[in-house]
């Protein structure tokens, strides 16, 4: 069994001090029970079973993991009830919550069952339904710990989504190590939930800088170097993700990206906002960036190795619809770039199209990456 370090067990209890002095403690324990309260309450096995549409609706909403949505109406209805169905959801909702099976194996049916809901929206209705049993697993704990230097967690659970049951396990029986050192420093009879309001405070104490710090200790900015064609497609990926679009990568380039879970979260096919003949054009970009309403606003081709020709030549296919156009490329086919849009068919629309360098996408990234994890600190 994994045991904390002396040191760790003081950073705690030096942080333990803090909280119980902090101001907003009381307030934010009420907002986590009242929480808990809501979702108990919607979550009995009869409230479950005659569940409207309008109650999913209020459910899903009151999620602190739906809040990365804009328009959480609009995912309810696209993202969760339209591929799943109602009743398949409810379905799958009783046999998470009151199966015999391990958490583990509930945890992987349910998400495999189930499409939509993520690692913090899983996690979030295990936790609230019963906080004596299940933790929350969101940025606050995938930032505190490593702060802290607790490292009892494979590394990969901070940098990517959990993929399985097991890892949430894992996750479960981690965070029961700091909920019991709690117990060791006054709290009485804590639950995940008094061990999540403590995070949330030690969180909430990290300086911008540190948390700078902590993300570079986890995911390196090296790790960032666009070395292949696949690095420049999953950087932008990523980076929609973020600025709240909706992204999607060609079909024959799939394969070629190793991180399954930002593949879970993409368009699986171009919507039906093109008609025949521009939606096979269409499947044929990189990358596109697709607001909410699954229009298109940002077509992307990365040339690696090939010159910007292929790539204006396939952007240009979808010059009637009102997109941007960006080749991302390396520095040295900027000249290039400005060359081939003065010629035809590209001159005419020509402010239209845009090239980013790979250096300039990685700041990018990073600069994003940077402004959410303040949000996150802040809001």
């Amino acid at each position: 069994m994994v045991e904390l370090t002396t040191t760790q067990k003081e950073k705690i209890k030096e942080h333990v001090e803090g909280y119980n002095s902090w101001a907003d403690k009381q307030q934010n324990l009420n907002d986590h029970r009242e929480h808990q309260k809501f979702f108990q309450k919607s979550l009995t096995e009869e409230k479950i079973d005659s569940l409207s549409e309008e109650e999913f609706y209020e459910l899903y909403k009151n999620l602190w993991a739906s809040n990365i949505w804009g328009n959480k109406d609009w995912y309810v209805k696209n993202k969760l009830l339209e591929p799943n169905g109602l009743a398949n959801i409810k379905e799958e909702l009783k046999k998470l919550l009151y199966g015999d099976e391990e958490i583990s194996v509930r945890y992987d049916n349910f998400k495999t069952n189930i499409k939509g809901f993520g690692p913090s929206s899983i996690s979030e209705i295990l936790h609230f339904f019963s906080p004596k049993e299940f933790c929350l697993w969101n940025d606050k704990p995938k930032t505190v710990l490593p702060y802290l230097r607790i490292e009892i967690l494979p590394k990969k659970f901070f940098k990517y989504n959990l993929q399985t049951g097991s890892e949430y396990k894992q996750c479960i029986d981690a965070l029961k190590i700091i909920r019991d050192e709690l117990e060791s420093n006054g709290f009485e009879n804590p639950d995940f939930i008094d061990l999540d309001c403590f995070l949330w405070y030690v969180f909430n104490n990290i300086e911008p800088n540190q948390v700078e710090n902590i993300q570079e200790q986890i995911e390196p900015r090296a790790s960032l170097k666009i070395e292949a064609h696949e690095d420049a497609e999953l950087i932008l990926l990523k980076l929609g993700k973020m600025l709240g679009y909706l992204p999607y990568l060609t079909l024959s380039d799939r394969s070629r990206i190793k991180e399954q879970d930002i593949l879970n979260e993409i368009l699986v096919e171009i919507p039906d906002c093109f008609g025949g003949r521009d939606k096979n054009s269409a499947r044929e970009i990189d990358v596109i960036w697709f607001d909410e309403s699954e229009n298109p606003k940002i077509c992307f081709e990365v040339e690696h190795t090939t010159n910007v020709s292929p790539g204006l030549q396939r952007l240009i296919q979808l010059k009637h619809f009102d997109v941007k156009f960006i080749i991302v490329a390396p520095e040295d086919r900027r000249n290039k770039f400005h060359n081939d849009i003065q010629k035809f068919p590209y001159r005419n629309v020509a402010d239209r199209f845009k090239f980013i360098s790979y250096e300039e996408l990685v700041d990018l990234y990073d600069k994003v990456a940077e402004y959410h994890q303040l949000m996150e600190k802040l809001f």
